[in-house]
């Protein structure tokens, strides 16, 4: 019983050599890393672990589809553990995913798939060049691009799918630019360019919404001048009339208003529409509002632009987008007869130069032996040089005036003053502007009636200088206007001086760089 005993405990003990452990597949790669430049990506990953022994390969997949239900965009077998893959194989701005297994072996079963943690997208080449708010029409858009070997069409996809192919020719390529019509107003569009199938650039843009109401439209009726003459007498008040941009049209006399009208040019790329004027636009009666906007306003030796001589009560004048051309002798606006009343006078992104400096008459002018009227004055974003008077309002009480980003140069002569009101404003305020030269620093004035109007982040140039009352509440520029001016004495008024503390922040915005 002894001796049994012994022999089993002896046999329990007895080493055995043990193979070593093959897996039954390669084991699946740890990772996926993804980098991405412009059209490229580089994909790469660890080896698969115990591959030592053979020789492994891996099949790489890319597909729109995170699931990858569907047949994937991109399918290859490779023998490295990285791949660079461009937009030759995939499409710019598209999401991608992708997966990743080792293959099977003489030795091991295929791994397991192994996914990336996110989706990776090729952002392309971008070619076009930025778009401004006056290469956007409410039915076209001017598009500009770096030229490229092989451009040839852009593709025009609308908010609701719809696309549209426009070739591009030799020319426009070598242009690197090309007008594209036919599109919806106030539609969100997507432009790409193409060289053959590959993407060279996208924009996102939205087109102006069209101008609606009672539309009178001019724009077809070439070779008349006087059509615009002919036509305001016969149209119903609130008309808004679209003239041709490129035409001038003309008033051989004064012409009256007696209902509310807007003219502007209609949309487009070339010069805006052409007021001539031979004699003054006048008024009578009570009008809500005559609108100009987006015209260049001419004279042939008029002294005004509007010369009210009527009793007329005008709800608003609006002057958006004009500038003048020539010189007007008197007033750029003017009130002459008693009771007359402009209830908002507006100005915007305008430029009005040449007024009144010969017949010492203000630019705008309610006239002193008439008590006439103009109530509020809200101007943006303009320009005025080479001017007498600038506001002169006598024997009245006033509401409000605000200028706010604009610029002045060359103003003030013979005894004028900037501002001439016989009662100060209870609001009159001045923002973010940039006074330059005086005409007639011994003989210029700032403001005549008692009080300042509230003046804030404004500025004026060392030559900016009143003979009484000198300017109110602005800081002092050090140099002349010539020095932060680029060309003052032909309208240029683009801020040269890169050290001017009100670079950004001051003046019409059109100057500033």
């Amino acid at each position: 019983m002894v001796m049994s005993m012994t022999v089993l405990v002896i046999t329990s003990c007895e080493k055995k050599l043990v193979s070593p452990f093959q897996p039954g597949r390669e084991f699946t790669p740890t990772s996926i890393s993804t980098i991405t430049h412009d059209t490229l990506v580089t994909i790469s990953w660890p080896p698969s672990l115990y591959s030592a022994n053979a020789h492994v390969t891996y099949l790489l997949q890319i597909s729109k589809d995170s699931s990858f239900t569907s047949t994937p965009d991109f399918s290859l077998v490779v023998d490295t553990t990285f791949l660079t893959i461009t937009d030759d194989s995939l499409a710019d701005r598209q999401r991608y995913f992708v997966r990743l297994r080792a293959n099977a072996t003489s030795i091991a079963d295929s791994s397991n798939w192994l996914y990336g943690t996110g989706a990776f997208t090729l952002t392309g080449v971008q070619i076009f060049g930025s778009l401004l708010p006056a290469d956007i029409l409410d039915n076209a858009v001017r598009l500009s691009w770096t030229t490229t070997r092989g451009v040839d069409h852009i593709v025009f996809t609308a908010a609701s799918g719809k696309t549209n192919e426009v070739q591009v020719s030799s020319q426009d390529n070598s242009a690197g630019l090309k007008i594209v019509s036919g599109l919806q107003p106030g539609t969100d569009y997507t432009a790409e360019i193409f060289s053959g199938s590959k993407s060279k650039g996208i924009l996102r843009f939205m087109t102006k919404p069209a101008v609606i109401g009672n539309i009178i439209d001019l724009r077809d009726i070439a070779g008349r001048p006087t059509v615009l003459n002919d036509t305001l007498s016969q149209i119903s008040s609130g008309s808004i009339v679209l003239l041709a941009r490129g035409q001038t049209y003309t008033f051989a006399s004064s012409y009256t208003f007696d209902r509310a009208v807007t003219i502007m040019s209609g949309m487009g790329f070339s010069d805006p529409a052409v007021l001539l004027l031979s004699g003054n636009f006048d008024a009578t009666g009570t009008i809500d509002s005559l609108r100009f906007s987006d015209l260049t306003i001419a004279t042939d030796g008029s002294g005004y632009f509007m010369n009210v001589s009527n009793a007329a009560t005008i709800g608003t004048v609006s002057v958006v987008n004009c500038t003048t051309r020539g010189e007007f002798s008197n007033s750029f606006i003017r009130l002459k007869t008693v009771g007359d009343v402009i209830s908002k006078l507006f100005i915007k992104n305008s430029v009005l130069d040449s007024i009144g400096v010969k017949s010492k008459y203000a630019m705008f002018y309610a006239n002193a032996s008439s008590s006439a009227l103009i109530d509020n004055i809200e101007i943006h974003n303009s320009t005025f040089y080479d001017f007498y008077y600038f506001i002169r309002e006598d024997k009245v009480t006033t509401s409000s005036l605000l200028i706010d980003n604009c610029t002045f140069d060359a103003l003030v002569n013979q005894g004028g003053y900037f501002i001439n009101y016989t009662t100060f404003p209870p609001k009159f305020t001045i923002s973010n502007s940039i006074f330059g030269s005086t005409l007639d620093p011994a003989n210029s004035n700032w403001i005549k009636s008692s009080g300042n109007p509230e003046v804030d982040n404004s500025y004026a140039t060392s030559d900016c200088v009143f003979s009484s009352n000198d300017i109110f509440g602005v800081t002092k520029y050090s140099g002349i206007s010539a020095d932060l001016f680029r060309s003052p004495e032909t309208g240029d008024f683009t801020i040269i001086d890169n050290g001017f503390s009100g670079i950004t922040t001051t003046g019409d915005p059109r100057w500033r760089p």
